[in-house]
């Protein structure tokens, strides 16, 4: 419920919108002042994002994310936070176009980074959450993200490369501005092709949920009719339009009856294309063929990817980049019929292949001894994915794959077509690869977290030190299974449970034991004593809290992506609801201030974190002082440790413990503390919060002067201005 609670309070300050008097532009869309500027970001970690709404202020001010988070008990807290996620999306995308549409292009790659994609995991994460029945705008932003950003891309290099071609007009080089002109039309082709599918996934995205894109879609419309309206007037000075005809010919085509099409290539004025070769480009191939000096040519195209059954193909003129002429094309009917050809795949390399080795083959594809070119293949390997190339001109395809712990007995990389009716087909084949078994490495580590908990966690490898993913260990106490977990791509797993209650965190072995049955790697086990944990993590056991976000999802457990958040949040709820008699930070220091900096008054302890968990614990919310004391400690040893944002709380002790800034004890006890406070959904009495926020302050002292941030320093705003007052 904690981070519920958080995250809505951070929705209600998202309705603010920030830096929005600082912009010239009378837009609907309202954006960030500086999009991914540092002083956008919380003091306390890299998570805390800049207010940010969608671009319909209309919308914000219906929807639920001006709730007061602590009204939230009653209401469909999911539905609400997804609410609030789309809007900071939507907020996102507003952004970006804005900045588009201005020609700022690095601040609309921007506007789509980082932020964007953590919102979109959490969006997806809390939509799985949901009853949406496939309603839901989780693939079209992952669309608008992915193809917004190619299109920021593709509009500034149009404008750089339209730069070039007027130099090199100016310089006289008629070569290099044609061959730029060409350039600047595949830009706009790709152009054209990429705002049209954003403009569909905004109309689906406006549609779904609470805000409107209407602005974006007239953005993006505006700078594409831009770009194709300088395309269009550079091709017309540049180029000189073509037209190609074409003599009877037979319709009646297949690979073994191929299309053997005549005619003529010729100006527009009627004068024949100069040249002794033409590219053409028919049914996903390029053919190059000799052009007489009245403009005759001949082609032979052999159909293998189309459809069986095709009535037309499209037979378009490429010139070269260098060339005066323009592009032209023509359509033709034909009727074409499917044949069979043979694949073919040799065999393996080695004579044996163990877990995560890697197996490549060659595929060839004939119809009566022609080679196919150009076709694309699917293959697989113990019901995996391979990759295989599309073939080249002798009709040869490499096949590779790695082995997957699934590959057992007689596995076979198989190849098949890419599609059913295809113009040509065939069987699919397969050839086995021998494989062997593996051995493998499991460790373990356990540790009390408090109140009957323990977490496990440790990794499993091959003997040859390779990560071994998506396994399953088993956890046991006592000859018991209490748990499991899988391992994740670098082979760690993590397991969470309550001790049975006959057994005791003094004297458990916990046991983890990896079963390779139905794979080829053979199974390993390892045991570890619980590592026990002194203080006031466990005491002070409360009730548990009432509904909230479900803690299985993995954002919500993950180092200081939510430490900021959370932190940021009740920081500046603190700091609304302190009283008169507890020192505050100003927004902007008076002269006085900075004067008197080298004097400290006596109250303060040395960070806005831990002074807020002072104010924390008078105001009666102990969760809350140890949550932000805990933040105030990252803050202060990270940097000495050299650990990144990305740690979890546990690998950020064990970090700090190795590079000597803070005592094991003592680090370990706060840690404990916070899971508690920040995940278990159990209250920490007054008492044990008090001495965490002490334990919090001994440690924060114990970091080297320069790894703390003053709250005077020059460019660190005050980790509560990245959320906004709490109503």
């Amino acid at each position: 419920m904690l981070v519920v609670a958080c995250l809505v309070a951070t929705a209600s300050a998202a309705a603010v919108p920030a830096g929005a008097a600082a912009d010239t532009a009378a837009q609907s869309a309202t954006v960030p002042a500086s999009p991914g500027a540092d002083a956008d970001r919380s003091a306390l970690g890299t998570a805390a994002t800049p207010p940010r709404q969608t671009g319909n202020e209309t919308n914000n001010s219906t929807g639920v994310i001006h709730e007061n988070p602590d009204e939230v008990d009653g209401e469909n807290e999911l539905d609400r936070l997804l609410s609030y996620l789309s809007g900071e999306l939507n907020g996102d995308i507003g952004a970006s176009t804005l900045r588009l549409s201005r020609g700022e292009y690095e601040a609309a790659r921007a506007a789509l980074g980082d932020d964007y994609d953590d919102s979109l995991g959490k969006y997806v994460d809390v939509e799985g959450e949901t009853e949406t029945d496939g309603d839901g705008a989780s693939e079209e932003y992952r669309t608008v993200g992915e193809t917004q950003r190619a299109y920021v891309d593709t509009v500034s290099e149009f404008r750089e490369t339209r730069r070039e071609y007027e130099a090199a007009r100016r310089a006289g080089d008629d070569e290099r501005a044609r061959e730029l002109a060409r350039e600047l039309t595949r830009l706009a082709e790709d152009g054209e092709s990429q705002s049209d599918r954003l403009l569909t996934a905004f109309d689906v995205i406006s549609n779904r949920t609470d805000g409107d894109l209407t602005e974006s879609s007239t953005q993006i419309e505006a700078v594409q009719a831009n770009v194709s309206e300088q395309r269009d007037e550079i091709v017309s000075r540049e180029f000189v339009a073509t037209s190609l005809t074409v003599d009877d010919y037979d319709r009646n085509i297949s690979f073994t009856d191929p299309l053997v099409l005549s005619g003529s290539l010729v100006a527009d004025d009627g004068t024949p294309v100069t040249g002794s070769t033409a590219r053409f480009a028919v049914g996903g191939q390029t053919i190059r063929t000799a052009v007489d000096a009245d403009g005759s040519f001949e082609l032979t195209y052999r159909p293998a990817r189309i459809p069986a059954g095709s009535s037309s193909v499209t037979v378009r003129y490429l010139p070269n980049d260098t060339s005066v002429y323009q592009a032209t094309e023509r359509v033709v009917p034909v009727a074409v019929s499917q044949v069979n050809a043979t694949a073919g795949l040799s065999e393996p390399a080695a004579p044996a292949y163990g877990y995560a080795d890697g197996v490549s083959v060659r595929a060839t594809l004939r119809v009566n001894g022609t080679p196919v070119p150009n076709y694309p293949l699917a293959a697989s390997f113990a019901e995996s994915s391979a990759t295989a190339s599309a073939t080249n001109a002798s009709g040869q395809s490499t096949v590779s794959t790695t082995v997957p712990a699934t590959a057992t007995g007689a596995a076979s990389i198989r190849v098949a077509p890419d599609g059913d009716g295809r113009a040509v087909t065939f069987a699919p084949a397969a050839v086995s690869v021998p494989l062997e078994t593996e051995g493998t490495a499991l460790d373990a580590s356990a540790r009390e977290a408090g109140n009957g908990t323990v977490v496990v966690d440790g990794r499993l490898e091959t003997d040859e030190g390779e990560a071994v993913s998506g396994q399953t260990v088993a956890v046991g106490v006592a000859g018991r299974e209490v748990a499991s977990a899988s391992t994740n791509e670098s082979g760690a797993y993590r397991a969470t449970f309550d001790l049975p209650s006959d057994a005791s965190a003094e004297n458990a072995t916990v046991s983890a034991a990896f079963d390779g049955g139905g794979t080829n790697l053979e199974s390993s086990a390892a045991t570890a004593s619980v590592r026990l944990v002194d203080g006031p993590a466990a005491a002070g056991a409360g009730n548990d809290a009432s509904g909230g976000l479900p803690l299985d999802l993995a954002w919500v457990v993950a180092g200081t992506a939510v430490v900021g958040l959370v932190a940021a949040v009740l920081l500046r709820r603190n700091r609304a609801g302190a009283s008169a008699t507890t020192t505050t930070v100003d927004d902007e220091p008076t002269a006085s201030d900075t004067d008197d900096s080298s004097e400290p008054d006596s109250v303060t302890t040395g960070t806005p974190a831990l002074d807020a968990a002072v104010d924390a614990l008078d105001a009666g919310r102990p969760n809350d002082a140890v949550v932000v004391a805990y933040a105030g400690v990252r803050q202060s040893l990270g940097p000495a440790a050299g650990v990144d944002d990305a740690a979890t709380h546990w690998e950020f002790c064990d970090r700090c413990v190795d590079a000597g800034v803070a005592p094991a004890d003592a680090l370990e006890s706060l840690t404990a503390g916070y899971e508690r406070a920040a995940y278990s959904g159990l209250s920490v009495s007054d008492e044990a919060a008090a001495e965490l926020v002490e334990t919090a302050r001994s440690l924060a002292g114990t970091a080297a002067p320069d790894a703390t941030d003053s709250p005077d320093s020059d460019g660190d705003a005050d980790a509560s201005e990245a959320v906004g007052a709490v109503e």
